[in-house]
Formats: structure tokens, sequence, C-alpha cells
């Protein structure tokens, strides 16, 4: 759902860039969020170099400071998610590790991988019917060494099982994924705008 409105989101911000440019184009980022200070207004994002498709995220990771103008911020984004990606046919998992601000890739015993797994569908393993909502992922069973995670980009939902050291290298949240955000700016490091593509439906007219 997410990469479905990634390219037209990217040409609205664009847009806006030109319009209010002024010759000065500025640039546009695009990423996946994996750190997010309120009160200091940074956010730390590894930029995501495919346009569509399969996510291409590469490190090291980029600090931006938020618009200085609450009304060119989108909704604030989620930190805290270290995931990038998830690869079930060859079994591993792609993690941003903040300590070296790095990728690295860990191998896992596939449990289960279910496809065509849609919260909108309101499929039983994503969906609480008596709430009403999505389920929350990851989920992580620490007896077991398992993680769960669902990919609403891909809709699927893969349970993994790691060794005791590599469970141990990530903690609860940290194996999901961030938000994916676009920022619009003149000069490195400080942002004129910021579009939260996951939290944003660009085809409403609210």
């Amino acid at each position: 759902m997410v990469r479905k409105i990634l390219l037209p989101a990217l040409l609205v911000l664009t847009s806006l860039a030109l319009i209010t440019g002024c010759g000065d184009f500025g640039k546009v980022e695009q990423g996946r969020v994996v750190a997010y200070d309120k009160e200091k207004k940074v956010v730390t994002f590894l930029q995501n170099k495919a346009l569509s498709g399969t996510p291409q995220y590469v490190a090291p990771a980029l600090v931006f400071a938020t618009p200085a103008d609450p009304g060119e911020m989108g909704k604030e984004p989620v930190g805290g998610m270290l995931r990038m990606n998830v690869d079930a046919d060859k079994k591993t998992i792609t993690m941003y590790n903040p300590n070296t601000n790095a990728l690295e890739v860990i191998n896992f015993d596939l449990v289960e991988n279910l496809k065509d797994v849609s919260v909108r569908r309101q499929h039983e393993k994503v969906y609480d019917k008596q709430t009403g909502k999505a389920k929350k992922f990851p989920q992580v069973d620490a007896d077991k060494k398992t993680v769960t995670i669902y990919s609403a980009r891909q809709e699927m939902l893969t349970v993994m099982k790691f060794s005791d050291a590599d469970f141990a290298r990530y903690k609860g949240d940290e194996w999901g994924a961030g938000d994916e955000i676009r920022i619009y700016y003149k000069e490195p490091g400080k942002a004129l705008r910021l579009m939260n593509v996951s939290q944003t439906n660009i085809m409403s007219r609210k």
C-alpha cells in the first residue's frame, strides 16, 4: 500500500518545490526513518535509492532538522524501528545498526511465510475483528527466539527464528519498519518540507 503511493507522493512534493523554489528548485530525498527526536526536531533516515519496486536502502543514515514551520511538516514519523528489508527466499533480514551506522544482514530459519495477507481484507492473521483494528507488529517471542513481522507493501506475514546471538542483537519494536518519508531541502541537513508517506493518503480530498 505504501509503495503504491511513493511515486505520486514524490511528484506532489517535487511540484511544490518547483512552485516555491523561485529558480532554486532544491532537492528531494526519500527514505525510511530509524530515529526521530521530537524535542530536538531531528529525524534520522536511510535513503531509498529506488523510486519503485523493491526499496534499496543505503547507509550511512542521513540526519535532517525538521521544517522550522510546523505547517510544512506532515504527521510526525515513527522512529526506533530498524528493519529495512526481508528476503523470505534467501532467509535473510537486513537491519540498520545505529552503533555502526551501517546495514547488516542476518540469517534466520523460516517458520512461516504467508502471502496475500491484507489488513484491508481483514485477514485474521493481521486484523483483530474484536477491536476492528490491525494487529500490532512486530511480535517477539523471547522463549522461542522468533520474530513475526508484517509487510503491508508486500502483503506478507513472516515468522523468523533466530540463533540466540542474532536474536539478542535487537529488541522489541526495533525489528519493525519505520515510516517512509520524503524531504524537500535546499541546504543539506535542513528540511523545508517533510512528507510522511506512510501516513499520508494523497488521494484524500479532505
